[in-house]
């Protein structure tokens, strides 16, 4: 036995020194990249690393555990000749992905993914897009460190090759198999909620940073397997660019901006934008069984600043609502941008433009920011720091996910008191998101999902009645901005129209907000934050292709969202839910029609589209 583990413990760490090597590698390489950061942030890429190389390695070795188990019984599984041709194929794959990603990075400036495979079906572009490099030496190259690499580990098998004892064989296999399953805690990146991606080897706002961190063999098979890595764009309801007259008519908009947040240089407004988990309109309308609203603080605040009664979100998961809010870019449905940093990393981001003006930028999260990858979207962002799980005790992880939302205040509040103005704060809430559970007694009596949710939203909405309380009483409450909105709304409490369920209250609050009170009644999206806030900053939104302005003169409007293989298209007519794979309405309210159903394929047309190519 002990032979057998020997042997299986090297094999597993060689695969990881391996990694090391080509992380090294891949530093020097990129030398000039590497001179802009201290010794110090690129050795943090090793340690921060680590958990997605015994991941690669764990998928490595994983077939390895299975040819050591059913040698004890197989007598064809204890030739060595079987071992060397699996690593003699895995080790030119690994090699092949690791060194062409060394080049394919300085055309890229991201970690290769299955983007190279996009050229595959063009192979006289492929061949103009590598003819210029020096293909003779780099295959010489790859040729010369491939035999290296197999070399080393050719005489690591003669070495440390298992000898076959005919002893204890059903301990050994039971041992072995013990640990064969155990891989599954590597591959996934330990026994946190959310599995291994990008953001959890993300260290640093610096985005070549985090690519070093990035194993690149994982990070290829990862792309290969997700969902949306082909570029082809499955919504095609236009021949060609005839989608684009259409998306092109729906975001005319009056040019006249009507002023609604007051913003000077003199004494800059701060920011403070609060993403409500799973925050839904239907919510608003509902009592709980004393006969109190469910959500009794958001309704009187609606009276102090700029309400959208008709707002919807882009998407259906935390992940698609970040970047709809903070980008302006639209949900996909069936993948989001943020699962890709080579492509999220072209996203312009409204915190951006204010820390350029010298804004502070912290984020708050009472869970793993990693989770969904939302992490290496954050970092891009420019949020710093990022406060998330791991930056509160013990005694505070009073929740499945994290901290509760009344922790992570506290945390905020603290915070601000010391943070430089202006700030732009963002904070995304938790205690809303399954399994609902709240850290105080029972509000919304009830053990069925719809009342545990409500009581839930009740939860948060206290924390955040508290907090704007806090807010008030601060000096720079005459200069703030508060907006709270919906990540994504919920199907709970069902009302039978699918839309509903994308509804979610958006408000604008805050001693900066000019003619608090209003009721804004036209159709919006919180795509449509981006565009507008940076405009009423002054700042021009440039990149903001899907967000419009939401305080023009313009009295009509509307919002585009989808689901996994649909859309909702929602204007002053009505509303209209269409299946992609059946390529039907499945819900038609008010007037909504065929116009209506021509304005949603475009729009699904044109935001993949862009997303295929970004």
């Amino acid at each position: 036995m002990k032979a057998k583990l020997k042997f299986l413990a090297i094999y597993y760490l060689s695969w990881i020194l391996f990694f090391d090597i080509m992380r090294l590698v891949f530093i020097l390489y990129h030398h000039d990249r590497s001179a802009g950061l201290s010794w110090r942030t690129l050795a943090a890429s090793f340690w921060y690393g680590l958990r997605m190389d015994l991941s690669a390695a764990a998928y490595i070795v994983a077939p390895v555990f299975l040819f050591v188990l059913l040698s004890l019984f197989i007598h064809f599984f204890r030739r060595l000749t079987i071992y060397k041709i699996y690593t003699f194929t895995i080790l030119l794959v690994v090699a092949l992905i690791s060194l062409a990603d060394l080049e394919l990075y300085n055309a890229w400036g991201f970690r290769i993914d299955t983007t190279p495979l996009r050229f595959l079906s063009t192979p006289h572009e492929a061949w103009a897009s590598v003819s210029h490099l020096p293909l003779f030496w780099i295959a010489l190259v790859f040729l010369s460190c491939y035999g290296l690499f197999y070399f080393c580990f050719k005489t690591l098998l003669k070495h440390i090759f298992f000898q076959q004892q005919n002893n204890g064989r059903i301990l050994t296999g039971i041992v072995l198999l013990v640990l064969m399953v155990s891989l599954i805690i590597p591959v996934r990146g330990g026994l946190q909620l959310a599995p291994l991606n990008q953001s959890s080897v993300y260290y640093s706002t610096s985005n070549y940073a985090n690519h070093t961190a990035i194993n690149a063999t994982w990070n290829f098979l990862h792309s290969l397997f997700s969902k949306g890595a082909s570029g082809k764009n499955p919504y095609q309801y236009f021949t060609g660019n005839t989608y684009q007259p259409v998306v092109d008519s729906l975001y005319r908009q009056d040019s006249l901006t009507i002023p609604a947040v007051r913003f000077n240089d003199a004494v800059p407004t701060n920011i403070i934008l609060i993403v409500w988990e799973s925050l839904t309109e239907k919510a608003l309308h509902v009592k709980g069984s004393n006969g109190e609203p469910v959500l009794p603080q958001l309704q009187a605040l609606r009276s102090e600043g700029i309400y959208f009664s008709n707002a919807y979100a882009s998407g259906d998961r935390t992940n698609k609502g970040v970047p709809a809010i903070f980008s302006g870019y639209p949900a996909m449905p069936n993948t989001t941008i943020i699962h890709n940093p080579g492509k999220s990393v072209k996203l312009p981001v409204i915190t951006q433009g204010f820390r350029q003006r010298g804004y502070k930028t912290p984020f708050y999260y009472g869970g793993e920011p990693e989770f969904a990858n939302i992490k290496s979207y954050l970092l891009h962002a420019g949020f710093d720091p990022i406060i998330g799980k791991d930056d509160f005790s013990t005694q505070d992880m009073n929740s499945k996910w994290g901290a509760h939302d009344g922790v992570v205040m506290n945390r905020l509040q603290k915070d601000l008191a010391q943070t430089k103005q202006p700030f732009f704060a963002g904070w995304l809430t938790l205690s809303s998101h399954e399994p609902f559970e709240t850290p105080v007694p029972v509000a919304i009596p009830g053990h069925d999902q719809a009342s545990q949710f409500l009581n839930s939203l009740h939860y948060t909405d206290q924390v955040l009645g508290e907090f704007i309380r806090y807010c008030r009483q601060q000096t720079w409450w005459s200069h703030t901005l508060v907006i709270i909105v919906g990540d994504h709304g919920h199907p709970l409490p069902s009302t039978g129209h699918k839309a509903d369920d994308f509804r979610t209250p958006m408000l604008w609050l805050g001693g900066a907000v000019m003619q608090p009170g209003r009721e804004v009644k036209k159709v919006v999206s919180q795509l449509d934050i981006a565009a507008s806030l940076q405009i009423q900053a002054g700042i021009k939104p440039v990149g903001y292709p899907f967000s419009k302005n939401l305080f023009t003169a313009d009295t009509t409007g509307w919002a585009f969202f989808t689901f996994n293989n649909g859309f909702g298209f929602v204007n002053e007519k009505g509303r209209i839910v269409y299946d992609n794979v059946g390529r039907r309405p499945i819900e038609q309210q008010g007037d909504a029609g065929e116009a209506e159903i021509r304005a949603g394929q475009a729009m699904q047309q044109a935001t993949y589209q862009d997303f295929s190519v970004k």
